[in-house]
């Protein structure tokens, strides 16, 4: 198959490399800037990979999805949950799969959750802003599948400063505590005391299930929204 990749920042650099050796991608388009994205030939493609500024996403997404090729986005897919709503809609009608990164399911680690839950994740970054959807996202995705049928009780801010975040949520009688920085010197990222880093290649994972069909979409969908959705409580809350 042919794809592009649209963005070719520090992360979209990473998605060229690990889709670059993929033996069903014949070739890769890439298009550095979304305003050179009318010289897409998109009855030549199946897949577009997004990775501009998040601001962008909805309005690069959508014209994609009308042309009835398939999406992988780099999340959040839009900072805005109609946005979201719509383009899923959009990729239903038009009978393409539209897909939002989620790479923290690709690692499989073994949680357990308790009553009380532990979240860490510190490093260090010259860009501060936007902590909640940098980070804490990543977090969300993999917690889906324990919260989704659990009631959301109680959000707690206790810090919020530059570069740094600490709030805990309420989930029926379970407790997640989150910690994090973007002021450390060294990095860290854990869930009650295991480590969940990897030196594994998991973004080649997870692109290699995306483009085999070997993945829950719908699932997808559900998770992305999940995250949005709880981000932007925290974006909201003082």
């Amino acid at each position: 198959m042919n794809v592009c990749l649209i963005g070719l920042g520090s992360w979209g650099k990473r998605l060229l490399n690990s889709i670059k050796g993929i033996r069903k991608i014949k070739t890769i388009t890439v298009i550095k800037n979304r305003k050179d994205q009318t010289k897409i030939d998109y009855k030549s493609i199946k897949w577009a990979f997004i990775s501009v500024s998040t601001t962008n996403h909805y309005n690069v997404v959508k014209k994609i999805l009308k042309n009835k090729v398939n999406v992988f986005c780099e999340k959040p897919l839009t900072n805005n949950l109609k946005q979201d709503i719509e383009l899923f809609k959009i990729a239903k009608k038009n009978k393409c799969k539209l897909y939002v990164s989620d790479i923290e399911n690709f690692k499989n680690k073994k949680l357990t959750i308790k009553k009380e839950n532990f979240i860490i994740r510190q490093k260090f970054s010259k860009d501060k802003s936007d902590i909640a959807n940098r980070l804490a996202y990543h977090d969300f995705t993999y917690l889906f599948k324990y919260l989704r049928n659990k009631k959301e009780k109680k959000l707690k801010v206790i810090k919020k400063k530059l570069g740094e975040i600490k709030f805990s949520l309420e989930f029926d009688n379970k407790k997640f505590s989150f910690d994090y920085s973007l002021n450390s010197k060294s990095k860290k990222h854990t869930f009650n005391n295991i480590d969940l880093t990897t030196k594994k290649n998991v973004l080649r994972k997870m692109i290699l299930k995306i483009i085999n069909n070997k993945i829950n979409f719908t699932k997808n969908a559900n998770i992305s929204i999940f995250s949005n959705k709880l981000t932007k409580k925290i974006n909201a809350s003082k």
